[in-house]
């Protein structure tokens, strides 16, 4: 249900201090097509096939925890589903080998394809190989409610953003932006999130916007702690991921625990210059214990 993720280790890949000029062979309107090659595929083989296919060697799900996607995936039969999907937002790094992907999935039921179908979000970090393919290094996502147009996939046009190449580096890393944010505590979104920010939540639609975010966070008060398992950064400095789990404290009611990963894009904001952004989110929570 592309609802996954993971890691044991911290992963930086190498960060530049100084970026140097990356050729734009690949756009992020390119990885919307890749995105598009998966899905079409996953629909005529099998979602376990297409999985396959399409994740890269060293790939991670959750399953709540960090598990080795092509692993899990080997150990199980093809589930009786037709899955589809669709890129309706993506980010690429500059140095071309990092990049996000995100949209809405719908899933029908091949046993009883009268059945109301299940729907929900994506949202994948994409990985170049050695060989130049374009493979799924990370891959969660939400559940949530049916849309307005049940039969057939939303329609809305694609956002892509390729990330500009910096004049100079920064001493910052997606890392320190991680670092950073953990340390906020109780408001870790304060001056990070922009009207291109995305955050996904399990059982609600999208949460698009700076707005919009600020509206959710009001009922989200308490103190936030969080563990990185996994994170990398691009080549150019630009794009980094960070997965791990979280802990929620509201002010009043019982602690949640979960799972998340969050991508952080760099915006330039001047001509030498740039910002780290949180491009988008997830964040699924683990079952209440039984009382």
């Amino acid at each position: 249900m592309r609802k996954f993720i993971p890691a044991l280790c911290s992963i930086a890949l190498c960060t530049a201090m100084i970026v140097p000029a990356f050729a734009a062979e690949f756009t992020a309107k390119d990885l919307a097509l890749e995105e598009g090659k998966f899905a079409a595929y996953s629909v005529k083989n099998g979602m376990r096939a297409g999985f396959l296919e399409f994740f890269a060697e060293q790939s991670w799900l959750l399953r709540p925890e960090p598990v080795d996607a092509r692993e899990w995936l080997r150990a199980r039969p093809d589930p009786k589903i037709i899955l589809d999907w669709k890129s309706l937002r993506t980010v690429l790094a500059a140095s071309g080998d990092l990049g996000f992907s995100t949209g809405p999935w719908i899933l029908r039921s091949k046993a009883d394809p009268s059945a109301p179908a299940a729907h929900g979000q994506f949202f994948s970090v994409w990985q170049k190989q050695k060989n130049g393919e374009w493979k799924v290094f990370i891959d969660h996502g939400i559940s949530h409610g049916p849309t307005d147009t049940p039969d057939a996939l939303p329609g809305t046009p694609l956002l892509a953003l390729d990330l500009p190449t910096q004049k100079s580096g920064t001493d910052a890393s997606g890392e320190d932006a991680e670092r950073q944010f953990i340390a906020r505590g109780n408001a870790p979104y304060t001056d990070v999130i922009t009207p291109r920010t995305r955050l996904l939540r399990d059982g609600q639609f999208p949460i698009d916007g700076t707005a919009a975010i600020n509206e959710y966070l009001k009922s989200q008060e308490g103190q936030w702690s969080w563990t990185v398992k996994l994170q990398g950064t691009s080549r150019a400095n630009d794009f980094a991921y960070a997965v791990g789990n979280y802990m929620w404290q509201p002010k009043a009611g019982v602690a949640r625990k979960g799972q998340y990963v969050r991508v952080w894009a760099r915006d330039a904001d001047g001509a030498t210059s740039a910002r780290w952004t949180l491009a988008g989110e997830v964040m699924t929570p683990e079952p209440l214990p039984k009382q």
